[in-house]
């Protein structure tokens, strides 16, 4: 197989996606399209087809939506987050405030404070990983601050109560 050949060929292949190749290559496509009667048929046979083809005038504002399902998802794992930290706190506190004693306050403080350290704070971090990998930096950061001010503030915020 010559050279004019080969030529031939890819242009033949080429020929579809002209428009999308670059400056040099396209350049040797049409100038064999040119040269060559089979490849020009095939070309103008091609730019028939792209005429018959309305274009279509899209609005430049017209923002495309993701796909739906994608952010059904998304939120759907947001809630899910939320949920799992809610149901660890409801747990905690629960179990706090279960063997409550009116004469003896401290010690459901204490038990709500070694609650959120044994069984919060592991999920905190978990959950804080989990959202850095799946979830953008000002989920992060909002889970960030909701999980410190639990951990730090919750219990003291407690105190109050009592």
């Amino acid at each position: 197989m010559d050279d004019n050949e080969k030529i031939h060929l890819l242009s033949q292949e080429l020929i579809p996606v002209i428009n999308d190749l670059d400056e040099e290559p396209k350049q040797i496509v049409l100038e064999h399209i040119e040269a060559c009667d089979e490849c020009e048929n095939l070309y103008a046979e091609m730019m028939d087809v792209d005429k018959e083809i309305p274009e279509h005038a899209y609005d430049k504002e017209v923002e495309i939506k993701p796909l739906k399902k994608l952010v059904q998802f998304n939120k759907g794992l947001k809630l899910l987050l939320i949920a799992v930290r809610a149901i660890i706190l409801f747990y905690v506190t629960y179990s706090s405030f279960q063997f409550y004693d009116l004469e003896s306050p401290g010690v459901v403080l204490q038990n709500f404070q070694g609650g959120i350290l044994l069984f919060y704070f592991p999920a905190a971090v978990f959950l804080l990983v989990f959202t850095f990998t799946f979830f953008n930096k000002k989920w992060l950061w909002i889970s960030l601050t909701a999980d410190a001010i639990i951990i730090f503030l919750f219990g003291n915020m407690l105190q109050f109560f009592f």
